[in-house]
């Protein structure tokens, strides 16, 4: 089965424009904003190298609607990636179906997939499992690449902003009562900076803490299959 390209819209928030990106052939994941208004944040399946592992520390409550979506895609792109033929997919399914800690479903699920698929042995699964890892790692790691890019640049841009209206605050107290309507203008709008870039900010966190946790459940439950067949399979 080929790769999907999954879905993904990349907004700028601060412009206001919207795209829409070009199918893509192998496996790695695009982080992206999403428009106000729009549903949330996606992912898809690309071939572009990318760095070793990331970590993103979660805030500790993640939006439900943000780590379902997460979730979804992840095992979308799981499989999007089954090879055709019996592979490790299909003895993940088995697995997963039966009980990944009864030791039974394993041989059972080794023997149907040795009768489809005669060369099928524990190497191969074994292997099978690590480039699923492997691939699931790529998506992981495009996403926070390109959602944490995104947050420091909002934040840099806050901070810009925030610098150059202190500034100016400073400049128009030295002209007192002269300048005082200007004093007041600004003032305000130093007040109104978090809670203008705060919506935005939590919005990223809410996207990286689900792609963390959506990426860990299914690494650990390819984990758990894997150990599984290294007990359970001779």
């Amino acid at each position: 089965m080929g790769l999907i390209d999954l879905f993904i819209n990349s907004d700028e928030s601060s412009s206001g424009k919207t795209s829409t990106p070009a199918p893509v052939k192998q496996p790695v994941v695009s982080f992206s904003e999403q428009p106000v208004g729009q549903t949330a944040p996606a992912f898809t399946f690309s071939s572009e190298p990318t760095p070793a592992t990331q970590t993103y520390q979660a805030p500790v409550q993640v939006s439900n609607e943000y780590l379902q979506k997460a979730f979804e895609l992840y095992e979308k792109g799981f499989e999007s990636l089954n090879k055709d033929g019996f592979d490790f997919y299909e003895f993940y399914q088995s697995v997963m179906q039966g009980g990944p800690t009864n030791p039974q479903v394993y041989t059972m699920a080794f023997g149907m997939g040795s009768i489809m698929d005669k060369s099928l042995s524990k190497t191969k699964l074994i292997n099978d499992a690590d480039y699923y890892v492997a691939e699931i790692t790529k998506v992981y790691n495009d996403n926070v690449n390109k959602g944490t890019t995104k947050k420091q640049n909002l934040l840099v841009q806050k901070d810009s902003e925030n610098k150059n209206l202190v500034a100016e605050l400073e400049n128009m107290e030295q002209q007192l009562e002269a300048l005082k309507v200007q004093i007041d203008d600004r003032k305000r709008k130093l007040s109104d900076i978090d809670s203008k870039y705060s919506p935005e900010l939590t919005d990223f966190d809410n996207r990286l803490g689900a792609n963390e946790l959506a990426k860990r459940k299914i690494v650990d439950s390819i984990e758990q299959v894997k150990q599984g067949i290294n007990l359970n399979i001779k």
